[in-house]
């Protein structure tokens, strides 16, 4: 069997490993190219978003049975079970629904395996990644009703012995949707750091260790993407032909360190950071206001 869970048992609760504060800067003072040229146009195809209480289940795939793994995955889920209570988290209730309802949160990691390799350790495509989900949920371990949750969110977290056709190549991390659930992929972007890692964290990271601290910043894109458009209907346009999603306006191509992150802070071995949550550092990609026209770590 290849299923375990994280530690003794199935996480089926918040995991009460963090007290969530807020990040330590606030807005970037310039924009995007995209902002420039899109932001007002930046509307609600007519879909919905996810609002309320949203939960986040893990599947941690490959191999993640070192020492080191098994900090990283408390790395990883306490940033994901604690962001949600942070001031850089509200600008996301700008973006609202087809009927209304706003992206509120909390997000809530309500549960997490690990899959050492079900699938393989080379995965083909989307549909691969899919069947992983579908599998970890039916196994038991996700679920204890095995049922899936079409309000929450699958994240599939690889291990540095997983190879991807996409990663490192097309993409870092990207999100997408079946029928039945939304769900993100993110690679170990310690496998290729000149591609995954951001520069500010690729010689040290606030938790000295650059790969997970850049899996972290990684999320932080996805997540604005997978809660304003989780079935690619809401909040995207198409411009010439490429798809925009909210967490494209402050990243990518010709953005600037201080549009995509803010104003970061150093820690004492030279790591940079912009936000706390708990007693950990991270960093984190700044979120565009469509009310601002611009990336925001905070709209406080």
């Amino acid at each position: 069997m290849r299923f375990s869970t994280l530690g003794a048992l199935l996480i089926t609760t918040a995991l009460n490993l963090v007290s969530a504060q807020g990040q330590v800067s606030t807005i970037s003072n310039q924009t995007s190219s995209l902002i420039s040229n899109y932001g007002d146009s930046f509307k609600n195809a007519g879909g919905k978003v996810l609002n309320d209480k949203v939960n986040v289940y893990i599947v941690f795939y490959g191999n993640w049975s070192s020492s080191e793994s098994q900090t990283e995955q408390t790395t990883f889920m306490n940033f994901v079970n604690g962001v949600s209570s942070t001031s850089w988290f509200t600008t996301l209730k700008e973006y609202t629904g087809n009927d209304g309802n706003a992206v509120t949160g909390p997000l809530n990691v309500a549960a997490g395996v690990i899959d050492s390799g079900s699938h393989g350790l080379t995965l083909n495509d989307s549909n691969a990644h899919k069947q992983i989900i579908t599998d970890a949920v039916n196994s038991g371990y996700l679920s204890a009703t095995n049922q899936i949750d079409s309000d929450g969110i699958y994240v599939i977290m690889a291990g540095k012995d997983v190879q991807d056709k996409d990663f490192c190549h097309t993409n870092c991390g990207y999100n997408g949707y079946s029928d039945q659930f939304q769900y993100m992929f993110i690679g170990y972007p310690g496998t290729c750091p000149e591609s995954c890692i951001p520069p500010p964290i690729n010689q040290a990271s606030p938790n000295n260790n650059p790969a997970i601290d850049a899996a972290v910043t990684i999320f932080s894109h996805e997540v604005q993407d997978i809660l304003t458009n989780p079935r690619k209907d809401a909040w995207t346009m198409d411009a010439n032909g490429t798809t925009i999603e909210l967490g494209d306006f402050c990243a990518g191509s010709g953005v600037s360190e201080d549009v995509w992150f803010g104003n970061m802070q150093q820690t004492d071995n030279n790591a940079k950071y912009n936000i706390e949550v708990g007693d950990q550092k991270y960093l984190v990609q700044t979120i565009f206001s469509k009310n601002k026209k611009q990336c925001l770590l905070s709209s406080d």
